[in-house]
């Protein structure tokens, strides 16, 4: 059984509308970049409530009712402003940083990886540590800028990390592979750390730019030790 928020699509065509209707202005007000628009529907989406379907029926008939609700509409509007508002004022650091080059066919696509350090004399989670997501030796790619890597774990999550690996070209669909990766911290407060694990994918069609905390590959709770 597949369920659909309808507000996403709903969000998204409104932030589009507002932004090209800023593009065409003549004093453009805003960012729109594909981050900035990216980061105003999140914005909208976080302040609105879902409408979940789960049928062709459901569809057809939430739809139409969203469609016909004027204070909806106003009410996106305006919060589509107030989020590109928001994010053209801070513009984060991988903004206008360009995206990576897409596979254009099959490819394996990866979970996200994410896990928890915690320092090893008292059982806390760590803060203000760099974690790296290696594979053979170098800095994996991450499916877009907004996933940083490596990654520092801030003070308002701490002990966690979250990855994302890019899709990797394949030759065809339906190719199992197994992928390893070491996960390493290097911080003078603590002894250096590496973690070896793998990926089992199966080679799929296209690239699935669907992100989901379902899809996610969950490490053991890691420990480091002080110096």
């Amino acid at each position: 059984m597949e369920i659909h928020n309808l507000m996403e699509e709903l969000v998204s065509s409104v932030v589009e509308d507002v932004c090209r209707e800023d593009a065409e202005s003549a004093a453009p007000r805003y960012c729109t970049t594909p981050e900035c628009r990216v980061d105003a529907v999140c914005y909208v989406l976080n302040r609105v409530s879902p409408r979940y379907v789960s049928s062709g029926r459901g569809f057809a008939h939430l739809t139409e009712e969203l469609l016909s609700d004027h204070q909806l509409s106003v009410d996106l509007v305006r919060l589509a402003h107030e989020g590109l508002h928001r994010v053209s004022a801070v513009r984060r650091s991988f903004y206008g940083s360009g995206d990576r080059a897409h596979a254009p066919g099959p490819c394996f696509n990866f979970p996200t990886v994410k896990g928890r350090l915690l320092d090893g004399a008292t059982f806390t989670p760590v803060t203000d540590v760099e974690v790296t997501l290696l594979h053979e030796g170098a800095e994996v790619e991450m499916f877009d800028p907004r996933w940083s890597n490596p990654y520092r774990i801030p003070l308002q999550a701490p002990g966690t990390f979250l990855f994302w690996p890019a899709p990797v070209a394949a030759e065809r669909p339906g190719i199992s592979q197994d992928f390893s990766f070491e996960l390493h911290v290097e911080d003078a407060r603590f002894e250096p750390f590496s973690h070896y694990f793998s990926l089992s994918a199966a080679s799929e069609d296209r690239e699935n730019p669907v992100f989901s905390l379902e899809r996610d590959f969950s490490l053991p709770d890691l420990y480091l030790f002080t110096r």
